[in-house]
């Protein structure tokens, strides 16, 4: 039994880096679609294709202007230009948008998919909201239910590993307290010293393998606290400046260390 417990310690790192390599192959979530309007500007995902990667960008981008009924009955082109869509034309049409991220798709034979995620102003005069597409995540709750931060995060099979891990562990801490209770109990039963020897001796060693598992349990919770507040998860648009920051410093008339949490 406590070769088990070791291999689960063991095991576990592993199984959390499976699920974060897992998590780092996939497509970006945004490509299946997005769309919020804020204050000042629309963000959007617009895709397209094109025989090569410079005409698939410059369609989609075009999807995005049309999108926001910009248009107007002139001749216009719109064109990407580093990180800014321009628009190209006779009339006096103003447009001010910007890519946040793309994703492009190489299909054989075929040509190549862009996915633009697009932030357009409202009003060219205005200015636009703070928009990042990131692998951070601001401080949640949920960093403190084994795995659900995790999971929240995209990291499924990190998340697995910490819940199955926990439930691991309180059980062989349920399971040993009551064989030690049981054997607690059978000493009473008999009077027959060399009976009585042997239950207190299997009793001490249930007690001793129900702490390993406390201790166990407690690690493992630790671990997931600082991994849920921690650890990168799936690239996804967070929208504004929302941040965590844990920041250790010195109290004197404590005597000790503290953390402190700013989100």
């Amino acid at each position: 039994m406590k070769k088990t417990f070791f291999l689960i310690l063991l095991l576990l790192p592993a199984v959390a880096a499976w699920g974060q390599y897992v998590r780092g192959g996939n497509r970006p979530a945004w490509t299946e679609g997005f769309f919020q309007e804020e204050q000042n500007s629309y963000i959007e995902v617009v895709s397209a294709f094109g025989y090569d990667e410079e005409s698939a960008r410059n369609k989609a981008a075009e999807v995005a202007i049309s999108r926001r009924n910009l248009a107007t009955g002139a001749e216009m082109k719109v064109r990407v230009s580093g990180g800014n869509i321009t628009v190209d034309g006779d009339g006096s049409l103003i447009v001010k948008s910007r890519i946040v991220d793309e994703y492009i798709e190489y299909m054989p034979g075929q040509g190549y998919r862009v996915y633009l995620l697009v932030q357009t102003a409202k009003n060219p005069t205005l200015d636009f909201e703070s928009v990042n597409v990131t692998d951070r995540y601001p401080f949640s709750m949920r960093a403190f239910v084994p795995g659900m931060a995790q999971i929240h995060k995209g990291s499924t099979g990190k998340g697995i590993a910490f819940i199955s891990a926990e439930v691991v562990m309180i059980g062989g801490v349920v399971a040993f307290e009551c064989m030690r209770s049981y054997y607690d109990g059978k000493v009473s039963t008999t009077h027959n010293s060399d009976a009585v020897k042997a239950y207190i001796d299997n009793a001490r060693v249930m007690s001793g393998l129900r702490n390993g598992f406390i201790a166990g349990a407690v690690a493992v919770y630790v671990w997931n606290v600082i991994d849920g507040i921690v650890a990168k998860g799936e690239r996804h648009i967070m929208v504004g400046e929302a941040s965590c920051r844990i920041s250790p410093y010195v109290v004197p008339d404590s005597g000790g260390i503290m953390l402190t949490l700013n989100f």
